[in-house]
């Protein structure tokens, strides 16, 4: 099962450019791919989480795209993996800590808030295919 939950952030340049840096720093992704075009200053920065439940044998990754262009910030968000139902295996009930997606997307809305900032989301609209 995925998630893809898509965001807009806006605002001034130089405070968007930190917050790639300030998400790796406050959540300690597992891997980091960046890319930065050197002629228009735009930038890709994708970070990769991945958490492991023992107790219901269920992993989750959770990629992060942020795409950075002058004053505005592209942000997506997808999650993938996860058990949710089967056998009763919720996770909420027997896990202490938060999980990871909460708390990336946490730091997205709260670095929104602790800077200004404005943030869109935008529906993501599912293709289905019929076979006929």
């Amino acid at each position: 099962m995925d998630t893809i939950r898509k965001f807009v952030m806006y605002g001034p340049a130089d405070t968007l450019s930190r917050f790639g840096q300030q998400l790796s720093d406050a959540t300690k992704p597992q891997y980091t791919f960046k890319h930065e075009c050197k002629e228009s200053g735009d930038e890709v920065v994708v970070y990769i989480f991945e958490e492991h439940r023992k107790l219901i044998n269920s992993s989750t990754t959770v990629s992060v795209l942020i795409k950075r262009i002058k004053d505005k910030l592209d942000i997506d968000f997808v999650i993938t993996g996860g058990r949710m139902g089967f056998r009763g295996s919720s996770s909420a009930s027997d896990n202490v800590e938060p999980l990871i997606q909460d708390v990336v997307y946490s730091f997205i809305i709260e670095f929104n808030e602790r800077h200004g900032l404005t943030i869109q989301e935008s529906k993501v609209v599912e293709d289905k295919e019929e076979n006929a």
